[in-house]
């Protein structure tokens, strides 16, 4: 299993450190090109929620960073990503199509709205996928990694093409 390095982002000549599992820009061009290879694939406006848990300080960070990352809506070959931040104990009730999982938030309140809304989750964090409560695992550092959980991707009602499947760690 591939590990997360903890990245850097240099402001001023302050070293801020980049919150394990937060995703950087190209993470998330890597996420809009997987989202192609949903069946059908998703065109238009693409609500993104950036599920946090305030009651984890880790997490409202790493929820920070990875808007911070998408810099506004980002579109990727017919799709505009549109970003925004939510608590995890208002996800349910949001409507969202794609939903990155932070530090903490990998739970059954996770998994429920995931499911509830026929919904793909990415995170940076393996044990969430591991445990089937997100889809995806994601990550670009060092390299490019993506582990899916089959199992998940059905409870959601989510099906990917094979040739996505084919290139990808199934779990």
């Amino acid at each position: 299993m591939a590990a997360l390095c903890i990245g850097y982002t240099v402001t001023g000549d302050l070293r801020v450190a980049r919150a394990e599992g937060a995703f950087n820009t190209h993470d998330l061009t890597i996420l809009g090109e997987t989202l192609h290879f949903i069946v059908p694939p998703p065109s238009g406006v693409v609500k993104v929620a950036i599920a946090f848990d305030p009651n984890v300080p880790q997490s409202r960070q790493e929820a920070e960073q990875i808007k911070e990352a998408f810099g506004g809506d980002l579109s990727i070959a017919g799709m505009s990503l549109q970003p925004f931040s939510v608590s995890l104990s208002a996800l349910e009730a949001t409507p969202f199509a794609v939903v990155i999982a932070t530090e903490g938030t990998g739970t059954a309140i996770l998994q429920h709205a995931v499911v509830t809304h026929h919904a793909v989750c990415v995170t940076g964090h393996l044990s969430d996928v591991t445990n089937g409560t997100c889809q995806i695992y994601l990550t670009s550092q060092p390299s490019v990694d993506i582990r899916l959980n089959e199992a998940a991707t059905e409870a959601a009602d989510v099906h990917f093409a094979t040739a996505f499947r084919i290139m990808v760690h199934t779990l």
